[in-house]
């Protein structure tokens, strides 16, 4: 029964984990694409646009991208050996 619970336990706080991860990888996506508007906002939402997106600002362009870039984390680890 115990390790039923600690499975249970674990299944709970990698949930937790990801609504977290996922909720902030949004947020910082979505200031992170006002902040690159400010400079580059035409361009990008001007080859967006050619692409199909439109009536979008740069905001919610940034917080869609964070959102999926939230759920594709890295899980490649570089090691070096020295000889």
């Amino acid at each position: 029964m115990r390790n039923f619970v600690e499975r249970i336990g674990a299944a709970a706080f990698f949930m937790a984990d990801v609504v977290v991860f996922v909720s902030l990888a949004t947020l910082f996506g979505g200031f992170t694409g006002w902040i690159v508007g400010i400079w580059f906002g035409d361009t990008i939402l001007g080859i967006a646009a050619q692409l199909g997106v439109k009536n979008v600002t740069m905001f919610q362009l940034g917080a869609f991208l964070g959102f999926i870039g939230g759920f594709l984390r890295t899980k490649v680890r570089a090691t070096v050996e020295e000889k």
